[in-house]
């Protein structure tokens, strides 16, 4: 008996007991509601069922509605899903019904994607782009830094750089600041395009001027504790004084750790709009260790960073309190990284703005109220 039979059976077996139920009144068309007609019952089960079997077709708005686990996919589990909610043991997310509201824990669950800001080079993209694909420096700076231009020789690079009140050589400081930054264990390629990015970030401040430090908002190495490491030395000297342009400025090279899966554009998190700090693919950090994390934070919590945060009173539904109104689908066409998100329907913000306020450990994050 194949997949499909066998959870067929396991269908037409509760399907007499479902059908005393009937349906589950919903009052719009939500998850679960394939046939948009206001309510869960079997039928929507069925349909489910008869579009993964072949038998059947699913407009698109339907089939939004049938990915009632938000995989991405429609399968079966999805049709047992809506069996689920006829049985009460699942959530139509239907916000009119209340016996969906009492049986929230009262916790939001943030889960994010990435880590870092995400504007600009992933050095974890670089060093897996040089590891699996064979890039250059060269190309992980193309790649990262779209329309940019290497310059391979600065005529006006000081010997000398004072970081935080500490004087280095120009060698010693990329060293240090690059091997805090990457480390050893990067491909040569990664540790190169990173000295390249960390020189051009410095450069961009004033050619490494008095208030560097100060301004070091993309670089928080503690240099005066970074070992010494041959291998970090050889890349410094292959590509010391090498730095990046655009029309003929130096850019702002600015770099994270892990990327949701792609970057975002520098307007979307900040405000500038600087066309070298777009999105681009970086396919592999998805792979690396720590790319999803969940936290969760108690209702009265929540609502303490959300009243304090954002000036606003809110209402006595906490599932209103946070809707992501729009994203940027770098993760997959449901998650993203939030342009906006609506506070009770009462003020709109950033969603990078959210994601500063509330500490996230990546601009790309996903709410539930669970």
């Amino acid at each position: 008996m194949n997949k499909s039979k066998r959870y067929l059976s396991v269908i037409l077996a509760i399907v007499t007991f479902v059908l005393s139920i009937g349906s589950i009144n919903t009052f719009a068309a939500v998850k679960g509601d394939v046939s948009g007609d206001g309510s869960v019952a079997v039928n929507d089960a069925m349909l489910v069922f008869n579009y993964t079997a072949g038998k059947g077709s699913l407009g698109t708005e339907a089939k939004k509605r049938a990915d009632v686990n938000a995989d991405g996919s429609i399968s079966v589990a999805d049709a047992m899903k809506v069996y689920n909610i006829l049985l009460g043991k699942g959530d139509s997310s239907s916000s009119s019904s209340s016996t969906t509201s009492s049986s929230k824990k009262g916790e939001f669950k943030i889960t994010t994607y990435g880590w870092g800001h995400d504007v600009g080079m992933s050095q974890n993209g670089a060093h897996l782009y040089a590891k699996n694909d064979g890039m250059t420096y060269k190309q992980i700076l193309s790649h990262y830094y779209p329309g940019t231009k290497l310059v391979t020789k600065d005529t006006t690079a000081p010997k000398k750089v004072t970081y935080k009140s500490v004087e280095y050589s120009m060698r010693d400081y990329l060293a240090g600041a690059v091997y805090m930054e990457i480390g050893p264990s990067s491909h040569k390629e990664a540790i190169k395009a990173q000295c390249v990015a960390l020189y051009t970030y410095g450069k961009y401040h004033d050619n490494f001027g008095k208030n560097f430090g100060g301004n070091d908002h993309g670089m928080k190495a503690n240099v005066a504790s970074a070992p010494q490491s041959d291998k970090i030395y050889a890349a410094v000297d292959e590509v010391m004084g090498q730095y990046l342009t655009y029309n003929g400025s130096v850019a702002l090279t600015t770099y994270f750790a892990t990327s949701s899966g792609t970057t975002a554009k520098c307007c979307d998190i900040w405000y500038q709009d600087l066309p070298y700090l777009t999105r681009v693919e970086s396919k592999y950090d998805k792979n690396v260790s720590g790319y999803k994390t969940t936290i969760t934070l108690t209702k009265a919590q929540m609502e303490a960073k959300l009243e304090g945060s954002f000036g606003v009173t809110l209402s006595g539904n906490p599932e209103k309190w946070i809707k992501i109104v729009s994203h940027d689908s770098s993760v997959n066409s449901k998650i993203g990284h939030p342009l906006q998100i609506s506070i009770d329907g009462k003020k709109t913000i950033k969603g990078s703005t959210f994601y500063v306020k509330l500490g996230l450990r990546s601009p790309c994050y996903t709410i539930e109220y669970v």
